[in-house]
């Protein structure tokens, strides 16, 4: 019976970084963006054939995501409020999400999330599905999002969370029936016919260029504003090494992220700050810990200690002196 071969790995989490570590191999970074203390959960069943992952978190976060290169993801959101966005595209309880790990994904929360889903091998999938199914899947990774009919992303929703159930052994009579191998090919005919079944030519393009040059500009602007971090740029400085104007960057980290440019600088410093103070007590090499915290702020961009300080707990909650490990 599965639940006896099974270990189901969960995690109840208090840091954004922590959340984004517990996938082994995933390259993730997650960025706090909404004010307060982060809760979040992670839960992984591993078989030979796929993953299953239900993830949640409180906040609003900044999340890039890729996955190791051989695999391909398929989600869904549990919950009917704050929709995100992946790659720029809204991703609400109709929607099905479809990634592989050849790039890196941009995903914006805008506040509590719950994501369930499988990770399988892209070569495994696509020899499961027929050849006109397989075409589909194709062009839905490249659009990342889908919408399905409201009927469909009901009934597939709710096989996902009668798999978690089986997985997990609430169901273990029929646990026992069903091999780990049955079960992945029931998965990917269920995604492969609800895809399908949903207007997929509506579908069927890549990803606009003008899109891919839009999100190209934030990932150069972020790039540069992480190298940067503690110098005293602004964001025509951010302009200047990304080649476009105010407006245009404006546009685009509006369009992509849902935040401004300026703020997400602000913000991301803080993140930075915060993981540098953890390291440093991690590391056990803290003697004097005001003048730590504000050597870090300094470090991170920050001239003004006490407005670090208090910027600092706006947004998680608690002050710099409070951290701990």
């Amino acid at each position: 019976m599965f639940k006896d071969i099974l270990l189901i790995n969960a995690f109840q989490l208090d840091d954004v970084d922590d959340q984004a570590a517990q996938l082994p191999h995933w390259d993730q970074e997650y960025q706090q963006l909404g004010c307060g203390k982060f809760s979040g959960s992670l839960a992984y069943v591993d078989l030979q054939e796929f993953t299953l992952i239900r993830e949640t978190s409180n906040k609003a976060l900044h999340e890039t995501v890729m996955p190791p290169a051989e695999l391909m993801v398929v989600g869904m959101s549990m919950s009917c409020e704050n929709s995100p966005t992946f790659n720029g595209k809204v991703f609400d309880q109709n929607s099905l999400l479809m990634v592989d790990g050849q790039r890196s994904h941009d995903i914006r929360t805008e506040g509590h999330l719950d994501l369930i889903g499988i990770s399988v091998n892209r070569d495994y999938f696509f020899s499961r599905v027929h050849e006109q199914d397989a075409s589909i899947a194709s062009d839905s990774i490249n659009s990342t999002v889908t919408q399905l009919q409201a009927h469909l992303a009901a009934t597939l929703r709710q096989y996902f969370i009668y798999v978690s159930q089986i997985l997990q052994g609430s169901n273990a009579a029929l646990g026992g029936i069903l091999t780990p191998r049955m079960l992945a090919s029931s998965m990917m005919s269920h995604i492969a016919l609800a895809v399908s079944l949903s207007n997929p030519g509506k579908y069927a393009d890549t990803v606009p260029r003008s899109q891919q040059r839009r999100a190209d500009i934030v990932q150069k602007a972020i790039k540069y504003m992480r190298e940067h971090a503690s110098e005293e740029i602004g964001i025509l400085d951010v302009c200047a090494a990304t080649y476009v104007s105010r407006r245009t960057l404006q546009y685009c980290f509006e369009e992509r992220l849902n935040i401004s440019p300026l703020q997400y600088l602000k913000t991301l410093r803080l993140n930075l700050a915060r993981r540098e103070l953890k390291l440093l007590l991690e590391s056990q090499v803290v003697r004097e810990r005001e003048n730590t915290i504000a050597n870090v702020a300094a470090n991170c961009g920050f001239n003004h200690a006490s407005r670090f300080a208090s910027d600092y707990k706006r947004l998680f909650g608690e002050l710099p002196s409070k951290i701990t490990y």
